[in-house]
C-alpha cells in the first residue's frame, strides 16, 4: 500500500513539515480514517455498505410481511433462511465490489463491519485526531 505523503510550509517557521503515516492510530484501517464512524457509528448512512442496506430493506419487508400472515417464529425462520439463501446467490450489485475470504456477508475485501471503507475519508496522516492505538 503506498502512502500519500503531504508537504506544506508550517506557518511559524516556513519550513517544510512532511505529515507522518498514520500507522498506530486508532482511526486508521487500510488507509482510510473511521475517526468520524467512531464518534457517530452509524450515523453517515452514505457510508454503509449498499449490499447490506439492499439486504436490510429485503429482511425488513420481509418481517412486515411475515406479521401481516402471523406466522410463529419457526415457520419465520425457516422461510427467512430460503429467502436469504436466494439472496446470497444473486449477483452483488455493487460496482466496488471485490471477493475476499472473509467469513463476513456479502465477502467482500472493503467490507469493514456495515460500511464500505471506499466510502470513509482518506486517511492524510498524523492529524489532530490521531490517538495511537492501545491494546485493552
Amino acid at each position: 500500500m503506498q502512502f500519500r505523503r503531504e508537504r506544506r510550509m508550517s506557518r511559524e517557521t516556513g519550513a517544510d513539515v512532511v505529515r507522518l503515516p498514520a500507522f498506530g492510530c486508532r482511526s486508521y484501517h487500510v488507509g482510510r480514517c473511521l475517526y468520524e464512524e467512531q464518534l457517530n457509528p452509524g450515523l453517515n448512512t452514505a457510508w454503509h455498505c449498499l449490499v447490506l442496506s439492499k439486504w436490510e430493506g429485503v429482511y425488513d419487508d420481509f418481517l412486515n410481511r411475515a406479521e401481516n400472515f402471523g406466522l410463529d417464529e419457526k415457520e419465520l425462520a425457516r422461510l427467512w433462511r430460503l429467502r436469504f439463501e436466494r439472496l446470497a446467490e444473486e449477483a452483488i450489485d455493487c460496482q466496488d465490489f471485490v471477493p475476499a475470504l472473509a467469513e463476513a456477508m456479502p465477502e467482500c475485501r472493503h467490507l469493514f463491519v456495515d460500511i464500505c471503507l471506499l466510502r470513509l475519508p482518506e486517511c492524510h496522516g498524523h492529524c489532530k485526531n490521531y490517538r495511537l492505538h492501545t491494546k485493552a
